[in-house]
């Protein structure tokens, strides 16, 4: 696929697995028992050549750094892009954060600034 997307998730117990999905179309492309770098790496540069490495136009992934150190590697041509529910997810606990610390400044909980 020309755009792809990363991630990971729960699997089995407490285990997580990798999973990628072809952006457009959103057929699954592999799910990997892990979520280990040096095994995703293997699985594509073992069953995809440069050639059809290089066509890859965009990965989205989320705010996990490990898949952004290995993207350029696989993917020459990719960008890598992050997906918009990670960053609506990263503003949202920034507010909150900010929010409660706002709310800790306040010695009257009964007041109405503090409701």
């Amino acid at each position: 696929p020309e755009n792809m997307c990363f991630d990971e998730f729960r699997s089995t117990g407490h285990y997580m697995s990798f999973i990628c999905c072809d952006a457009d179309s959103h057929r699954l492309v592999v799910t990997l028992p892990g979520r280990l770098s040096k095994d995703i790496i293997d699985y594509f540069e073992s069953r995809y050549s440069l050639t059809e490495r290089k066509r890859v136009k965009s990965v989205v992934v989320d705010l996990n750094a490990q898949y952004c150190q290995f993207i350029h590697r696989l993917f020459p041509n990719a960008e890598s892009v992050i997906d918009r529910f990670h960053i609506i997810q990263l503003v949202g606990r920034a507010l909150d954060a900010e929010r409660l610390r706002v709310l800790h400044t306040i010695e009257d909980h009964k007041s109405r600034l503090y409701k």
